[in-house]
């Protein structure tokens, strides 16, 4: 699976947990299943991202640790509004 391709897959799949979550609640064991494979692809986008950091060298003055976060945050990342709709 391809960065992309795991991206678009976490989207889905956090769209449906909370879907899942404000419906039957977050104890329903439908969405703890969502959550574990949502954990599931997380970890799978993690591997991937540190496989296509060792294939290319790192400019030395940028750490892994921000390209990482900035990564995570934008594909965990929730709109406020979409709380309020």
């Amino acid at each position: 699976m391809r960065l992309e391709q795991c991206e678009a897959a976490i989207k889905e799949k956090k769209n449906e947990m909370i879907k899942l979550g404000m419906t039957k609640g977050l104890q329903n064991e439908e969405t703890i299943c969502c959550s574990q494979e949502l954990d599931k692809l997380l970890n799978d986008y993690h591997r991937l991202l540190l496989d296509d950091n060792h294939s290319k060298p790192l400019n030395p003055y940028v750490d892994f640790f921000s390209i990482f976060t900035k990564h995570v945050h934008r594909i965990l990342s929730i709109p406020y509004r979409s709380f309020f709709i």
